[in-house]
């Protein structure tokens, strides 16, 4: 198994992050919802539940991470007053809407609340957050309407990991091949995988579940409409809480993580072979948000 160093070991998925993205995405005084921007890709109203349709970065230092995701991936910032004093920036990468930026600066002052938290696509919103309730997951932020996008709602899985539910009013983005710089895949790591994945097909019915063995244990993947959409596996980082794992897709693994280095970000675990094909490494950028990234040539597959 993995030995990561240091890759956020605090408790603090549950309240404090869930926290400032529902009151940046739902509801604090002066905000007005109706301004968040649609996410590309949906206006044929066609949803593909169990997909992770966007991902929003939560920072405690956005120029930084500005500077930072810009020059290692080419990506540009636009930003979207959304009132209140509040801005949100959507992230584009070759002109497409890929994620969305948030100013987590004062939400606590205790953590750094910095990370990456999954936009997961569901054809009901409020069956699937009942299902949660009823399954003691934490309701951070019930369901709220967001006249561009959908009507939403922020989760946390029975061991904490924070996501966010979108039932779209405009259709999920079509499936498309990753190319560098795109997302290409998520996983959840878990302390008790076999429960997660029970979690998960409940909250998703559209999920059917693969396994797969390995010399690093067992690998399950969450599929739907055909495709895998993310994989479940035993937390690599001891003692760390349950959270979901980002991955971008790169080129050549060692360059990006040298870079991200002279960029004034982290390389958590050096760049290797992936078990599952291709190179992997483990970043964090400069305010510590992780993430991974992966060359990978097998389209829309697993990595």
């Amino acid at each position: 198994m993995l030995k990561v160093r240091n890759v956020h070991r605090c408790r603090y998925w549950c309240g404090v992050v869930a926290l400032f993205a529902l009151l940046v995405l739902a509801g604090c005084a002066g905000l007005d919802p109706s301004r968040i921007p649609a996410i590309d890709g949906g206006s044929d109203g066609e949803r593909l539940p169990g997909k992770i349709v966007w991902h929003d970065l939560l920072s405690e230092d956005p120029a930084a991470a500005r500077r930072f995701y810009g020059g290692l991936f080419g990506w540009t910032f636009d930003d979207v007053d959304v009132g209140g004093g509040k801005t949100y920036t959507v992230v584009r990468h070759r002109g497409r809407a890929i994620a969305g930026l948030v100013d987590g600066r004062g939400s606590n002052p205790d953590v750094n609340v910095s990370r990456w938290i999954p936009v997961l696509s569901v054809t009901d919103l409020d069956q699937s957050v009942a299902y949660a309730r009823a399954n003691e997951a934490p309701v951070f932020q019930s369901p709220v309407f967001l006249a561009q996008r959908g009507r939403m709602a922020v989760i946390g899985d029975p061991e904490e990991a924070v996501l966010t539910l979108l039932q779209s009013n405009t259709g999920d983005p079509p499936d498309r091949e990753a190319g560098a710089g795109d997302f290409l895949w998520n996983e959840l790591w878990s302390t008790d995988p076999a429960s997660a994945v029970d979690f998960y097909t409940g909250l998703v019915p559209a999920f059917d579940v693969k396994l797969l063995e390995g010399d690093a244990g067992p690998y399950r993947i969450l599929k739907s409409g055909g495709l895998p959409r993310a994989g479940v596996l035993a937390s690599p980082v001891p003692q760390m809480p349950a959270t979901w794992m980002a991955y971008i897709k790169v080129e050549d693994v060692g360059a990006v993580a040298a870079e991200a280095e002279a960029l004034g970000g982290r390389v958590l675990l050096q760049p290797r072979e992936n078990p599952r094909g291709g190179e992997v490494a483990i970043l964090s950028d400069p305010a510590g948000a992780g993430f991974l990234i992966q060359t990978w040539d097998g389209g829309q597959g697993t990595p």
